[in-house]
């Protein structure tokens, strides 16, 4: 668990605006999700540029498609994990 703290604007009972500090206690495993799921977006973005080299290659040869076809399933894999939400591990991506 992990505590953060931070400040809100709101409105007091006179009606001005003041600043108020609030704390939340935040599980472990939601921040693990969070991370998670930054380095997830990281990884969809570093793989556009990944592609677009290998589809540069004119005529890739055995192992460039081999290497290709892995990574395509991690990428994959990776966009699945975002779309449903399974942020509990980067595995397979």
């Amino acid at each position: 668990m992990a505590t953060i703290s931070y400040d809100v604007w709101v409105f007091n009972a006179q009606g001005q605006r003041v600043r108020e500090t609030r704390t939340e206690t935040v599980p472990d495993a939601q921040i693990a999700a969070a991370a998670n799921a930054v380095t997830l977006r990281d990884r969809a973005a570093q793989a556009l540029a990944l592609n677009a080299t290998y589809l540069a290659i004119g005529a890739p040869n055995t192992t460039q498609v081999t290497a290709q076809v892995r990574r395509l399933t991690q990428e994959c894999s990776a966009l699945i994990r975002l779309l449903v939400g399974a942020l509990d591990s980067t595995d397979g991506t």
